[in-house]
């Protein structure tokens, strides 16, 4: 996903700062690894959430490399133009179909557990401390699929660093994420507005608690 990312970034310079891509590449590869020793150890590839960290890592980079131009604004031009990308998978992905949503329910929710329960045994060890921890469909629904993630290393970083204003924006991914399989996200807190988690549900679009939530 992250050179996916990479690529996206390069294909905005192109279109917005074409005359200054060379010296902005340059200088965002300058500053990526003072973003990064900054950066709490999350156990790297080990952590199926850690590129999660890289990917905003990616972004500051080049927002400091121009000057804080690449704002949140073009994070969401940037996350418009990877889902206009990814788009064609909703032909193969939705979660309308009850078939698909059983089959990629029961490979989420074995995947987040054996994660929650890896994060537990690193924490039993005093590593992986500042991971996001994992709760799994806490609600007990049966409708789409839902997961807790408690606490947030990136939006730790950019409140302890200043980068609170691109939150909001990095947040979008997830809602792009959705649209992708035909899903909506119902999401009543985050982190990166002062809660201790972020709550996901993803509901098929389709479904009547989808239209309940049309307008949150």
């Amino acid at each position: 996903m992250e050179k996916m990312v990479y690529k996206a970034i390069i294909r905005y310079l192109k279109k917005h700062y074409p005359g200054e891509i060379n010296l902005i590449l340059k200088r965002a590869r300058d500053i990526m690894p003072g973003l990064k020793a900054k950066a709490p150890d999350l156990g790297c590839k080990e952590n199926i959430l850690a590129s999660n960290m890289d990917m905003f890592l990616l972004f500051l980079s080049f927002y400091e490399a121009t000057d804080h131009r690449m704002d949140g604004e073009a994070i969401d031009e940037i996350i418009a133009d990877l889902y206009d990308r990814l788009k064609f998978l909703n032909v193969f992905m939705n979660i309308n179909r009850r078939g698909f949503l059983k089959m990629l329910r029961i490979y989420l929710y074995k995947s987040y557990q054996t994660y929650a329960e890896k994060v537990q045994q690193k924490r039993n060890k005093g590593e992986w401390m500042e991971t996001w921890g994992m709760v799994v469909n806490p609600e007990n629904t049966d409708v789409g699929f839902a997961f807790t993630l408690v606490g947030c290393p990136i939006a730790e970083y950019a409140k302890k660093y200043e980068y609170e204003e691109l939150m909001p924006h990095m947040c979008v991914l997830d809602h792009a994420y959705a649209k992708i399989m035909h899903a909506k996200l119902i999401r009543t807190h985050t982190v990166a507005t002062g809660a201790d988690s972020c709550d996901y549900w993803y509901v098929p679009d389709e479904s009547e608690i989808a239209r309940k939530h049309d307008h949150s």
